[in-house]
This record gives C-alpha cells, structure tokens and sequence, in this order.
C-alpha cells in the first residue's frame, strides 16, 4: 500500500514556514525593484569591487561565531541558552579582533593574489563587516529560539530593505565602493538594533553556569559545522574569486548581477520547500522509517518538474531580460545569466533534500561532500579560466557533477534503511 504524504502538519507549522517565506519574497521583489535603479548609480566596475568584499566577508562571516549561535535554539533551559548566546558574543569578538590582525599583516599579499591590490587601503573593512553579520545572525537564531517568526520574518525584510534604501540615497550623494560598503554594515546594524531587545534572554545569577563548560557541551559546533560551512561557502564563492584573479572589477559587478537575478527566483521557491520537506521527513522517520525513501523521490521528481521552466526561461531569454531592463551596458551579464541557470537548477533540486543527512544521522557524509565540491570546484575551474565562458561552465559542469554524486549518496543510503526496515 503507498503512503500519502499529504498527511496534516499542525497549522502552526504552516503559519510560521509561511512567515519566513513571506519575508523572503518580500525581500526578493525589494532586490529585484532596486537593483535597476543600482546599476544606474554604480558602474560594473564598483559593484565588482563590493562584490568581492562581500564574497570575503561571507566566508568569514558565516564562522565568526564558530557556529555557536545554532546551538543557540537548543537548550531546554533559557539560562543556558543565554550563556550560549554570551560565548557567541565573545567568540565574534575574538575573531574579528584577530582577522583585523592578520589582514593587518597579511592583507597585501592575500589581496594581491586576487588581484585586488585596490582594496588592500582598505581592508579594516572586512573585520567590520564580519562583526555585523555576525551580530545579526546572533540576533536572527535568538529570535528563532523564542519562536518570534514574525520578528524573524521583519529582521530579514528590514536587513534587506535598509540595505538597499541606502545603496540608493548614497548612490545620490555619492555613488563609489564605500558607499556601497556602508549601506551594507548600517542596513545590517538597523535590523540588528531594531530586534535587540526581543532577543535578548534573561540570565539567573542563581544559575550561574560558566561559559567554558557550554562550549564544551556544544563543541560539535566549532568542530563539525565549522568547517563544513566555511568549505560550503568557499565553494559557492569560487566564481567571484576565480574572476578577480583572472578577469576585472567590471567582469566582477556583471556576476554580481547574474547571480541575483537567477538566485532571487530560485530561493523563492527552493526555500519554502525546503523547510517542508525537513519538517515532513523527519516526521516520516520518525514514524516509517523506509518510507523516508518514497518522500524522497517524489520531492526530487517534484523539484525537476519545479526547475525547468525557470531554467528554459533564463537559458533562452536572458539577453532579453538583462537588454529590457538594464540596457546594452550590461549585455555581458546576460551572457553569464545562461550559464549561471543551469548551476542553479542543479542546486534547486539538491540543496532541499541534502537535510536528509541530519535526518538519518549521517552528517559525515554531507561534510565529505562538501569538501568534494570545493576541490573538484577548485581544480576544473583552475585548468579552464582562459575565458569567461569557460570559467563558468567548468563551475557548471563541476556542480553538477556534485550535485549528481550528492544525489547518488542520497539514494543508496535511504534505499538501504528502507530495505533494512521492510
């Protein structure tokens, strides 16, 4: 007999993934309507530029806390989680104290290789930056601890929309990289202040538990995660460091347009479903465990039906788009657009199902995976960056074959437990 997985979730479920994906919209139509009025004010060659800053900032960014503010939603107990939410506060700090130090000796031979020798004057700014992003993913899983999906939600919209307001109102005073750089760091620093109070937890001195003993209850995180993350990120950023290395700025800002173009729709979808999809397979475990493997298939068949269309639309239509709406100064952006679609349906119809690791309690596998990409990234694209063409459809054609491999690694492992448990 086949299971119906349209089993009822519990309404709450349902409010609270609509909240989030809600915001996400919300936050894409913002970058969309925006981001016309940006390629005006910057030329490619400044927008190149913050791109790579950004890139920097990212893949420092996403370990500043060492991940420590995932385990900020985990404590039963409020008093230990507001001691994790101290150690994450001290471990941004340390870490942004020592990256301005080594940046300090270090940043012209690290952005040289790039070749970013334009940025080395002002490469305080990366430690800023981390510091902010930090502080306001802190801020986000706090709000998640507390189930503020709402406050979560708004965090989100108003990280996005400050963000972009100020690209515009500097870009009027004074369109340049730091311009750009500030609208960054204060739409970061707005949606953080603005949310501080509801995500601050009250702290017993009765019960007091010293901050050493939570990161060790909670060492996995620096561990593990860390390193797994930093590698996910660094591989996703190859691109922009491949094109600084071997091509322009200008070359830089047309990515920075492509790849918000095509990410902008793909996560509205890609995010929604994969929440569902985490909440629905862990249920099912919970519950049958063969059946983890049936929901699999079917969301993966459901994926492929889902990404075609909008690959068709920016593989064909692309040069279109970008000419209607950004004009011929940018023609080299839809270029890439169609390239770029392919990469991007490959990672629509993976990344929601690669939560089935954590499920089944393998996430060793995701973490040598991960790994995998960055190498088989690193090296391909290596050997074909004579042109920009080439340089993309070697980051496509190594995705791919990621994403294929993940796939196949899927598969295997919940065809077994499904077979296992028959």
């Amino acid at each position: 007999m086949k299971t119906n997985y349209n089993n009822k979730i519990p309404n709450d479920f349902f409010n609270n993934v609509l909240k989030i994906s809600t915001s996400t919209i919300i936050s894409a139509l913002v970058v969309a309507i925006t981001l016309p009025i940006i390629t005006k004010m910057f030329s490619a060659s400044i927008l190149g530029k913050y791109q790579l800053l950004i890139s920097i900032i990212n893949i420092f960014g996403v370990i500043s806390c060492f991940k420590y503010e995932m385990a900020i939603v985990i404590p039963e107990k409020d008093d230990i989680a507001s001691r994790v939410l101290i150690l994450c506060l001290l471990a941004l700090s340390s870490f942004c104290l020592i990256l301005l130090l080594i940046f300090y000796f270090t940043s012209g031979v690290l952005l040289k290789a790039l070749n970013a020798e334009n940025l080395i004057d002002t490469f305080w700014l990366i430690p800023i930056g981390v510091l902010f992003l930090g502080l306001f993913e802190i801020i986000k899983y706090s709000l998640l601890r507390k189930k503020l999906f709402n406050h979560f939600s708004k965090a989100r919209v108003y990280q996005v929309l400050s963000t972009q307001s100020l690209m515009i109102i500097f870009g009027l005073i004074k369109p340049s990289f730091i311009s750009l750089f500030l609208a960054f760091i204060s739409g970061h620093f707005i949606s953080t202040m603005a949310f501080l109070k509801k995500s601050l937890m009250k702290i017993k001195p009765s019960k007091n538990i010293q901050i050493f003993k939570v990161a060790k209850k909670f060492k996995k995180f620096p561990f593990f995660n860390t390193p797994m993350v930093f590698a996910n990120t660094l591989s996703n950023e190859l691109p922009v460091f491949f094109l600084a290395t071997y091509f322009s700025s200008e070359t830089l800002g047309y990515f920075l347009l492509a790849n918000r173009l095509i990410v902008i729709p793909m996560n509205l979808i890609g995010t929604a479903i994969n929440k569902v999809y985490f909440q629905k397979a862990s249920e099912t475990f919970n519950r049958n465990k063969k059946d983890l493997f049936e929901l699999y298939i079917s969301t993966t068949k459901k994926l492929i039906l889902l990404g075609i269309p909008p690959l068709f639309v920016f593989y064909f239509l692309s040069d279109f788009i970008v000419d209607l709406i950004f004009g011929d100064n940018w023609v080299v952006t839809g270029q890439m657009m169609k390239i770029i679609a392919v990469t991007a349906f490959f990672k629509f119809i993976t990344s929601p199902i690669g939560t089935s690791f954590t499920i089944i309690n393998k996430q060793d596998f995701a973490f040598y995976l991960t790994f995998l990409s960055l190498v088989l990234r690193f090296f391909i694209m290596l050997n074909f960056h004579n042109s920009i063409s080439s340089l993309f459809w070697a980051f496509t054609i190594s995705s791919a074959i990621y994403y294929i491999v993940y796939h196949i690694f899927v598969f295997r492992l919940l065809s077994e437990i499904s077979k296992d448990n028959e």
